[in-house]
């Protein structure tokens, strides 16, 4: 009688899943924003909680770096 042990291990072992290529993109922002408020400690507060009128935005890439996964390109 031959041993199954060799098949069973076979089938026991499943494929590693693959991972998507997943990164991490760097920005500099540069915002010019608008608060209406009756005072600067108001407008500051208001900022800080809920944002204000966005009117100019300028964001350029800095850096970008893999955190997992396997870049295929490369």
């Amino acid at each position: 009688m031959q041993s199954n042990k060799g098949d069973n291990m076979k089938n026991n072992i499943s494929k590693i899943k693959e991972t998507k290529v997943k990164q991490c993109f760097s920005y500099e922002v540069i915002m010019l924003v608008h608060v209406i408020a009756d005072d600067e400690t108001t407008a500051q507060n208001q900022l800080n909680e809920q944002g204000g009128i966005v009117t100019k935005r300028d964001v350029k890439l800095v850096n970008s770096t893999v955190l997992y996964g396997e870049d295929k390109d490369k």
